[in-house]
């Protein structure tokens, strides 16, 4: 028992001697549509010694309900650049960039969710510990590749239903790392009835709803089809093929149809 208090009493009387300085630091709100890296410094000229030992505190950045791996942020020195982790690792002061800051590199990656991440470095020395918390954002973000704007033409007709088609499939592409909606409708007021239908191909539908019926088309956003984040695809997006349609060709004016057709995500 005695020997019990005697350890007991020299761990306190250790741990009194660490001195744990806590802070900060916030990276920014980032909208990385593509892979980048973002790289920042921090000083360490209050620890002492040829050695310091690092380490983070969770294997992941966490957001409320995403998760980034905490090896997507790396110590940069004069050889190479480490990932960290919650194992500790020790790094001789003189072969860091710079004596007196370390150096990092923060990789970010287009299929990243939305969220405020968070996780701590550990900076140790043989008498200190400074507990740095890194926080950073990532901001919802969504796309059209091919353009919000398209023009469409009418010129099939169905002698057995008397409609007029757009010739062709043509198609949206969307690149999001969130929830989306797309919107249409037609830029100007049109006498001619016009419908619109659309379906996804054979990666997309797992990740997209929409109706397959034609869908009366107005100066009105109309939703014709909503997803999920596209870094679940293998191509990173969806591909939307969308028709026209007019009812009945004989209550139009004969001659090629061109429309304008506007799309927004939402």
């Amino acid at each position: 028992m005695k020997r019990k208090i005697f350890f007991i009493i020299l761990i306190i009387i250790f741990l009194s001697q660490i001195n744990v300085e806590a802070a900060g630091v916030y990276l920014g709100s980032f909208t990385p549509q593509t892979n980048e890296n973002f790289s920042f410094s921090i000083p360490v000229q209050n620890l002492e010694g040829e050695i310091i030992t690092i380490s983070t505190s969770d294997d992941y950045f966490r957001a409320e309900t995403n998760k980034i791996a905490a090896s997507n942020l790396k110590l940069v020195n004069r050889d190479n650049s480490i990932p960290l982790s919650s194992r500790e690792l020790k790094i001789e002061k003189n072969s860091l960039l710079y004596n007196f800051s370390l150096n990092f590199q923060l990789n970010l990656k287009a299929e990243y969710k939305p969220g405020l991440y968070s996780n701590i470095i550990f900076l140790k020395d043989k008498n200190k510990i400074l507990e740095l918390e890194v926080v950073f954002e990532i901001r919802p973000w969504m796309e059209i590749l091919n353009g919000a704007v398209q023009s469409a033409k009418i010129e099939n007709v169905d002698n057995r239903t008397m409609e007029l088609l757009s010739s062709g499939q043509q198609k949206i592409l969307i690149r999001s790392n969130t929830n989306w909606k797309l919107k249409v409708m037609i830029t100007e007021a049109s006498k001619d009835n016009l419908s619109i239908r659309v379906a996804a191909d054979s990666e997309s539908r797992s990740f997209v709803d929409y109706k397959s019926d034609f869908i009366k088309l107005n100066e009105v956003e109309t939703v014709i089809a909503n997803g999920s984040n596209t870094a679940k695809l293998s191509s990173g997006q969806v591909e939307i093929f969308y028709q026209l349609r007019i009812e009945d060709f004989r209550k139009v004016n004969a001659g090629e149809k061109n429309y304008q057709i506007n799309f927004k995500l939402e």
